[in-house]
């Protein structure tokens, strides 16, 4: 008698725990054989979260790990790997208002979050090094092209100017956020940022993709002359 063989596909939430917990162990691996990682694994279990400095750092080892394994610029698959990693991990770090509930780490739709804006940082030092010295460069602007990159002076004025760190803070959190008028005091805060944005050739066309919420809530760029 010929017997059928039944072959049983994996689900789609066995195969979210499977990732989860490759990436879980991927994460923590790297944590606990990286200097000051397991200092940050015990603060997440004193006290179910991590400080501003702490999540940077952890940040900042996994961004190094990740290009130490796989070049400058790490696939996406490979970054949405860490990113869920992280959440996996420390689950009290999960966006409950994301999809994956990582994007705030990494999201591959706009290909921004904390590890992304630290392999970027990452990048453009390693760029730094190759070209050598840039002092005593004039700028794009400076050339007088006339274009919309060249620098005007703001009627805006910020009071308080944030580091890149926090801005990349802020970033985040506007584009994981619903809450609009925290998005406008983000918005505000960034302003300078968004300025060196649009006077730099190389980044202004990336102005929306980096603060897609200009477009999606009402008066953004009206009121922040489209920076």
């Amino acid at each position: 008698m010929v017997q059928d063989t039944v072959i049983i596909e994996e689900g789609p939430d066995s195969k979210r725990m499977k990732l989860d917990d490759e990436a879980k162990k991927l994460v923590q691996s790297v944590l606990v054989k990286k200097p000051g990682g397991e200092s940050i694994i015990n603060e997440y279990n004193r006290t179910k979260a991590l400080k501003d400095e702490t999540r940077r750092k952890m940040v900042n080892i996994l961004a190094a790990d990740m290009t130490e394994k796989n070049g400058g610029s790490p696939p996406r698959l490979v970054k949405e790997k860490y990113a869920r990693g992280i959440v996996a991990l420390f689950p009290y770090l999960s966006d409950p208002y994301s999809k994956n509930g990582f994007e705030h780490y990494y999201d591959g739709e706009s290909g921004t979050g904390y590890l992304a804006w630290r392999i970027k940082t990452i990048q453009r030092n390693l760029a730094k090094e190759r070209r050598g010295s840039f002092e005593g460069q004039v700028s794009y602007a400076e050339r007088g092209s006339g274009g919309p990159t060249v620098a005007r002076h703001s009627k805006f004025t910020p009071e308080i100017v944030l580091s890149e760190d926090e801005c990349k803070e802020a970033i985040a959190f506007m584009n994981h956020s619903a809450d609009e008028d925290a998005i406008k005091k983000k918005m505000k805060l960034t302003f300078d940022y968004r300025r060196k944005m649009v006077l730099d050739p190389m980044q202004s066309s990336d102005l929306l993709t980096i603060f897609p919420r200009l477009k999606d809530i009402k008066g953004l760029v009206s009121v922040y002359n489209h920076i």
